[in-house]
């Protein structure tokens, strides 16, 4: 039915395993290669005041302000501090 595009029985075996084990989430778990992004509540609480300082900074110079990555950045402004843009005209 599925032609070339089916999984293989080894994969749903291992599948069946894991879910028998416990596991029924697999939402949050880390996948190989994927960046870990390590805040703490101190880099939290300084993008905070920054922002709140001045509204229309940018998350570039934010990263040069504080030395860390655009990523981890728009990583602690979405999910940190539940942030998101929002634009009127």
């Amino acid at each position: 039915m599925y032609g070339e595009q089916y999984l293989a029985r080894c994969t749903i075996f291992r599948w069946r395993q894991r879910y028998e084990a416990g596991r029924v989430n697999i939402k949050y778990l880390l996948r190989p290669g994927q960046a870990l992004v390590v805040t703490n509540c101190a880099t939290i609480s300084a993008v905070d005041e920054l922002i709140r300082q001045n509204r229309r900074i940018t998350t570039r110079e934010i990263a040069v302000e504080l030395s860390i990555s655009k990523g981890t950045v728009h990583h602690i402004i979405r999910k940190g501090l539940d942030y998101v843009k929002v634009c009127a005209q």
